[in-house]
């Protein structure tokens, strides 16, 4: 959690975990954290252990900030964010756009540290009963150079108040400029409102074709 330290230092989506598109109401916190467990044999890219802890805070009614920190390549590599996201267009519509900014620091014990700024820009469209959410962004690091892509689309269907299930396609470019996709299903339990539970499984639909069961922990506050 090294790389956590430096950067602290530095309609909302009806029971959706990180919001995409959507704005967090003002005042209002959003912390996520997890990652996967029980790794099927040989399973390292782009299926690994992942650990992921991320926090939005509603500043403005039209201005969401946050922190974004995950690990990649088989726990190597460490990257985080601190972001601004903002709508675009109607912020009460049924379709929703949004864009962000955000500047961090990617730690590699391999490599000299390397400063990332990334753009991102997110639609949704919410049902009676669910939503659809696609969220593209590009991060270039002042070393490489390099602008890499990634953009993941969800589904979403509210079962009752407590059960919801969703399914994720993640897509993009790895470190070492491989492409990548994967699969997430999962279940969500609400256990009160402010606090939510969701177990999945990921399966990779590149490179090793691993697979892990994947935990997290949403609450809002």
């Amino acid at each position: 959690m090294r790389l956590l330290a430096i950067l602290i230092c530095l309609l909302m989506l009806p029971q959706a975990g990180l919001a995409g598109a959507w704005a967090r109401e003002k005042g209002q916190f959003f912390i996520s954290s997890g990652g996967n467990f029980l790794l099927s044999d040989g399973a390292q890219l782009p299926v690994h252990y992942d650990p992921t802890f991320y926090l939005e805070y509603g500043l403005t009614d039209l201005l969401t900030v946050g922190v974004d920190y995950h690990t990649a390549d088989q726990g190597r590599i460490d990257t985080g964010f601190v972001f601004g996201r903002f709508p675009l267009g109607d912020p009460v519509g049924r379709d929703r756009l949004a864009a962000s900014l955000g500047f961090g620091v990617r730690v590699d014990e391999f490599n000299p540290q390397e400063n990332l700024v990334q753009g991102g820009l997110f639609w949704g469209r919410g049902y009676d009963a669910g939503w659809f959410a696609i969220d593209f962004t590009a991060t270039r690091g002042d070393i490489t150079g390099m602008f890499r892509a990634k953009a993941d689309f969800t589904w979403g269907h509210n079962l009752s108040d407590r059960w919801t299930t969703t399914l994720q396609l993640q897509t993009g470019e790895g470190f070492s400029g491989d492409t990548y996709a994967k699969i997430n299903p999962a279940v969500i339990f609400s256990i009160n409102d402010n606090h939510r539970v969701s177990l999945g499984a990921v399966q990779a639909l590149t490179g090793d074709e691993g697979s892990a069961l994947k935990l997290n922990i949403w609450s809002t506050f």
